[in-house]
């Protein structure tokens, strides 16, 4: 069964980061959605089509595809193989897991938050 990517999940925890003033990578929704949609697909080429699919809750149209050029494929998370078709790169796979690690660190910090809540 394919994994779903909940984007209200990660709009909170991008927002959660932004609040701590990291306004790039984990804060950054667009990269968020674009990167776990790529390594979803790891090992098979990644239509852009499937990336629009998440993002376009999101995002406006342009800033996708700009997205893709200046970030992802510049800094090496993602490699062009065919007209709208994408890879992960190893790179990408790494930045990937530190997202999965920044999600897993938000839901431990709102566990203590509620736990602190109820302390008189």
């Amino acid at each position: 069964m394919p994994e779903v990517i909940d984007i209200a999940h990660e709009k909170e925890v991008a927002e959660f980061y932004q609040s701590l003033g990291i306004n790039q990578g984990p804060g950054d929704i667009q990269y968020r959605v674009i990167l776990l949609v790529l390594k979803k697909n790891e090992g098979k080429i990644t239509e852009f089509s499937q990336i629009r699919e998440y993002t376009d809750q999101i995002a406006d149209r342009g800033s996708i595809g700009s997205k893709m050029k200046n970030v992802f494929q510049l800094e090496g998370l993602a490699e062009k193989v065919q007209r709208g078709g994408y890879i992960i790169t190893d790179k990408g796979l790494i930045a990937a897991n530190f997202l999965k690690d920044s999600s897993a660190f938000y839901k431990k910090t709102k566990m203590i938050r509620k736990m602190l809540e109820r302390l008189p």
